[in-house]
């Protein structure tokens, strides 16, 4: 009988212990289901052209797969805004948040900022557009600007068969995505001594609206001579259309752009414009708030991360690879 009872006291006291093993885990998967998630910042320079919806739907995707991560996504109105995105940073700062990822409004004037989030420990991941110094962040995401100037400068002398009056509409002082695009077609076209600049150094501002009047300046100076034109963004390729159509120039003039929307979309299954080059948007937001998930995380993350970019054409904007560009996804 002594021996019986051992045995259920044995057999009770395992039970317990089992118990309190299993209360145990149960804790820890409740502990482990209330982990706190990687707060990221996600500022873009603006948000209202259609390159930055389709930003936002790459960095929300990245969002989606990852669980211990939760981003916000914020930035200016307006691309003009530089002191407004200043606050952004300073902002988030404050908040605490475990990272950021910025596309610079401007190359020099960002950087200030970008130091007292380092100098705070908080990681950084530059995107879409530099800063005249990037020591210190985790990665810099982007096209290959300078190439993508390069191709356009290219595919416009190739249209000229190397020779013609040429206009280069510039977007903003300071930005530096864009500064390498016009670097990249102005050395492009060097090589082509027939092909001569009618304007080269007039800057449209970060508005389509600005970019309209001075399209509209350009070509009722030149619009007789003019044979080719190049703009480097979403807003001053679509603003330069609006122009040429109303001079009733669209299609007549060889005219090179640079970035989607549906403005330009539609001028190039028109054939109006007669080449864009076209970045990965999407690719490009997953890219930067994986890039800092990843550093989150302690792995290796590389300091430059290149996303594509193609060149549309009226001839090959059907083609599944160049159409997903064109009409890349987005964020309404």
């Amino acid at each position: 009988m002594r021996r019986i009872a051992r045995l259920l006291s044995f057999v009770v006291v395992a039970a317990s212990l089992a118990g309190l093993a299993g209360c145990s885990g149960s804790s820890g998967s409740s502990s482990a289901g209330a982990a706190r998630k990687f707060r990221v910042a996600v500022i873009p320079k603006g948000t209202s052209h259609d390159f930055w919806y389709s930003v936002h739907a790459g960095a929300k995707q990245a969002d989606d797969e990852f669980d211990d991560l939760e981003i916000t996504w914020k930035g200016p109105a307006s691309e003009g805004d530089i002191g407004e995105q200043i606050k952004m940073v300073e902002s988030f700062l404050a908040d605490g948040y475990d990272g950021i990822c910025l596309a610079p409004l401007d190359a020099r004037a960002m950087r200030k900022p970008v130091d007292q989030v380092l100098a705070a420990k908080v990681p950084v991941v530059i995107f879409d557009s530099g800063l005249d110094d990037l020591s210190g962040i985790v990665s810099y995401v982007a096209t290959n600007n300078y190439r993508g100037g390069q191709r356009a400068g290219e595919h416009l002398a190739r249209l000229l068969d190397g020779r013609g009056n040429v206009i280069l509409m510039r977007y903003d002082l300071n930005s530096r995505s864009t500064e390498e695009r016009e670097q990249g077609f102005l050395d492009a076209l060097a090589k082509f001594p027939d092909i001569k600049f009618l304007e080269r150094d007039k800057y449209a501002g970060p508005n389509e609206s600005d970019a309209i009047a001075l399209a509209e300046n350009l070509l009722s100076v030149h619009g007789q001579e003019v044979g080719g034109i190049f703009c480097p963004n979403q807003s001053t390729t679509s603003g330069m259309l609006t122009v040429l159509r109303r001079a009733g120039l669209a299609g007549k003039v060889k005219f090179i752009g640079f970035d989607a929307g549906e403005n330009i979309a539609q001028g190039i299954e028109k054939g109006e414009v007669h080449g864009t080059v076209l970045q990965d948007p999407v690719r490009m937001g997953y890219d930067a708030v994986r890039a800092m998930h990843e550093h989150l995380l302690g792995h290796k993350v590389e300091a430059r991360i290149e996303t594509q970019e193609a060149l549309a054409t009226p001839e090959n904007c059907q083609e599944p690879a160049i159409r997903a560009l064109l009409y890349p996804k987005a964020i309404e």
